[in-house]
């Protein structure tokens, strides 16, 4: 029987994800990864996984990684709040378990939020021989006998059967495949990093309450969701927190029947985010603003949220983790029209970039390698053609991403001034 061999470009969360799933349903796979070694650029804190991606986990990873995963995962209170900058709630809704988005469990899934770097870690855990690092795509060609050839920029190559792009934003899987797909700016710039619990004066009763033990301590709204944005208005800056206290701090020894898998200790942190449209006055070209350090950039946050803000937000901004910050620029991705299937693919950014304020995009891009891991399987089992399983899983991806992407674009315009 004939073992398919997949190429998959880029080493993020579904990238990594796909490669799980189709290595233990018996395909040959290798991802090649640009960046030099793991830890190359700065990738996020927390990142939110509600029902979309925890399904795509639990059916792609192996049963110890996904619940190591949940072990070392954090579970904040399930509602995401929006206030105004005197910390006024303007909107509170509750984020109750959700179905299963994929099909075959009927057990429903909770919110929880990871530190992407130690899922990562866990995604990378039993991918030693597969993720090759420091290759960047340049471009590919579909061969005669139907399988395609990816080239490399150190002059690498390498066939498959199937090249899978998901490549972020600037793939350039995407760019040979659909040119004319179009990433737009969403014009807004991000200040992103963290605040280290440990780092702050605040006490704990032990009953998931934090009191103010002097005028530094931690409000206590800042833990009564998994994330309150705090915004000033159609036009104005914004404010994001979203805390991360884990069940089991990653680098703790795991459940005691699991595998034990390295991981860098974390300690508890607040993820928090300033931002503000690209033509907000105080802002800099994204340019100027990648020149920054973090000193600077939380300088600039500083006058980003003024002094009519309420005191308990400047207050958490003073504590922000300096070496933590860096900045990021918004894209949002315009809906494609079907296109011929073929040996080549995309999942993730690569396809459907989207706005962050639904907190789908992680969730959306592990999905789909879930479902393309599914239809690729479901094709080599019964022996048609492998570009069957690429067509049913573009069909499929097109009518649930397309429509977050639009969601997302509509929530960032009315709450934080996306274009």
């Amino acid at each position: 029987m004939h073992q398919h061999r997949v190429i998959i470009a880029g080493a993020g969360l579904g990238g990594l994800t796909l490669a799980h799933g189709l290595r233990a349903r018996g395909f040959d796979v290798a991802v090649y990864e640009r960046d030099r070694h793991p830890d190359a650029r700065p990738q996020g804190y927390r990142v939110q996984l509600d029902e979309p991606g925890l399904a795509g986990l639990e059916r792609c990873l192996p049963e110890h990684l996904f619940r190591l995963g949940l072990a070392t995962a954090a579970s904040p209170p399930a509602r995401v709040s929006v206030r105004d900058r005197h910390l006024g709630v303007l909107a509170d809704r509750l984020t109750a378990p959700g179905p299963d988005p994929i099909g075959g469990s009927a057990r429903p899934y909770r919110s929880y939020a990871f530190n992407r770097p130690t899922l990562r870690q866990i995604l990378l855990s039993g991918l030693t021989d597969t993720v090759r690092y420091g290759a960047e795509l340049l471009s590919w060609e579909r061969e005669q006998d139907g399988t395609v050839t990816a080239r490399f920029a150190d002059g690498r190559s390498a066939s498959a059967d199937l090249l899978v792009g998901a490549d972020g934003v600037g793939s350039a899987v995407r760019r040979q495949l659909l040119p004319h797909a179009r990433v737009e700016d969403a014009g807004l710039r991000l200040i992103y990093g963290r605040i280290p619990l440990d780092a702050l004066d605040a006490l704990d009763t032990g009953v998931g309450e934090v009191e103010e033990a002097e005028a530094g301590a931690l409000p206590p709204w800042v833990f009564d969701s998994i994330f309150t944005v705090v915004t000033g208005g159609p036009g104005s800056p914004h404010v994001g927190f979203g805390p991360v206290r884990f069940a089991s701090p990653p680098g703790a020894a795991g459940p005691a029947h699991t595998p034990p898998v390295p991981l860098t200790p974390v300690g508890d942190y607040i993820a928090c985010l300033v931002g503000a449209p690209a033509d907000h006055p105080a802002m800099p070209s994204f340019e100027a603003l990648r020149g920054l350090d973090g000193p600077a950039l939380r300088e600039l946050a500083g006058r980003l949220v003024g002094d009519d803000w309420h005191p308990d937000v400047r207050r958490l901004l003073d504590h922000w983790e300096t070496g933590s910050l860096f900045p990021l620029r918004i894209s949002t991705a315009s809906p494609v029209p079907p296109w011929e299937p073929g040996p080549v693919t995309l999942l993730g950014d690569a396809i459907h970039a989207m706005s962050p304020v639904l907190a789908m995009g992680a969730n959306t891009a592990i999905r789909d390698a879930a479902e393309l891991t599914r239809t690729l399987a479901g094709a080599a089992a019964s022996g048609a053609p492998l570009v069957d399983g690429v067509r049913a899983y573009e069909l499929r991806m097109r009518e649930y991403a397309f429509p977050v992407v639009a969601a997302s674009r509509r929530t960032g315009r009315q709450r934080v001034g996306q274009h």
